[in-house]
């Protein structure tokens, strides 16, 4: 009861996104309905930005704009590893394909830039930033790999990869999410100013490109 005491509107906010996203996907799996990951997506994110306007968090402010960045330029590697590598096969598009990704992908990495983004920022609070960054790339390859592994019953997409595999898993996506949560977490504690845009958007620049540079070299390494 003293830490849920403790928990201030933000912090419900976020744990509240990340508890609706894990049991939309888990949905989506159980009912092998595709369409349910970008029901999520969506919903999630008009949640955190109606808690933004709710709340005028300046952090939530400036999280929504360095997600939405790092979640549009996303976009190219996930078409890396389509159209070029061929690790990655989507087998729904929620409607509209953007590149060679689902409609609601930029979406789900906006808002888990914002998610991963606010813990790191959270925790730098009361711990080291030495210690924030590396409990929320640890929580990067514990928790959003579940995401994946829900995909396949949830026939959203799959893997091509069939050796060093936890179940419907590739070794080598859940060390990419590591990756990937070490970038969100790292640029959001370097660049995070109140009303600081310019940093936002280059430090979304930057996390994109540790999502792609993570993927492809664990791809490399063990794909």
């Amino acid at each position: 009861m003293g830490f849920l005491r403790s928990l201030n509107s933000e912090d419900r906010l976020i744990i509240g996104s990340l508890v609706l996203t894990l049991g939309g996907i888990i949905v989506g799996a159980l009912l092998a309905e595709p369409r349910l990951y970008g029901i999520t997506a969506l919903v999630v994110i008009v949640m955190l930005t109606v808690g933004w306007y709710a709340t005028r968090s300046p952090r939530l402010a400036w999280l929504l704009l360095f997600g939405l960045v790092a979640g549009v330029l996303e976009l190219w590697s996930d078409w890396l590893h389509v159209a070029h590598l061929g690790s990655l096969v989507y087998t729904d598009y929620f409607g509209l394909r953007l590149l060679e990704s689902p409609l609601y992908m930029p979406i789900g990495w906006w808002l888990s830039c914002i998610q991963f983004g606010y813990l790191a920022l959270r925790l730098s609070d009361r711990w080291p930033q030495w210690a924030a960054v590396g409990l929320v790339t640890v929580m990067g390859m514990s928790l959003p790999p579940w995401y994946e592994e829900f995909a396949a019953p949830a026939r959203a997409w799959y893997y091509t990869t069939s050796h060093l595999m936890l179940s419907n898993t590739p070794v080598w996506i859940i060390l990419t999410y590591g990756g990937c949560m070490f970038g969100i977490s790292a640029m959001a504690l370097l660049c995070y100013r109140p009303r600081g845009w310019g940093r936002a958007v280059v430090g979304g620049i930057f996390t994109a490109a540790s999502f792609m540079l993570s993927a492809v070299f664990w791809f490399t390494l063990l794909g």
